[in-house]
């Protein structure tokens, strides 16, 4: 099991990207977070095998490819701490 922790740039505020994030990780075995940030980015972690992470990071790239400028990943241990998926508010 892997942890990422991404920051999505971009137009990605105000457009649903939160919501459009949450509802695809239901397609995925993924849990972790995904939250708006003051600098107008968006934040998520995500954790689960690096398959499925591959994949519903793919998922999203690929729904949401107009409003995403630039993506930021660190990539380590998961955690354990998240049951589900979930945004956060």
């Amino acid at each position: 099991m892997i942890r990422r922790d991404v920051i999505y740039q971009g137009r990605v505020q105000g457009v649903g990207f939160r919501w459009t994030t949450n509802r695809l990780a239901r397609d995925f075995a993924v849990s972790g977070t995904v939250e708006n940030r003051s600098d107008g980015s968006v934040y998520m972690v995500v954790e689960g095998t690096q398959s499925e992470i591959d994949q519903f990071m793919e998922a999203i790239a690929t729904r949401m490819s107009t409003n995403i400028k630039s993506t930021s990943i660190q990539e380590g241990i998961a955690s354990k701490e998240f049951q589900e998926f979930r945004v956060n508010y």
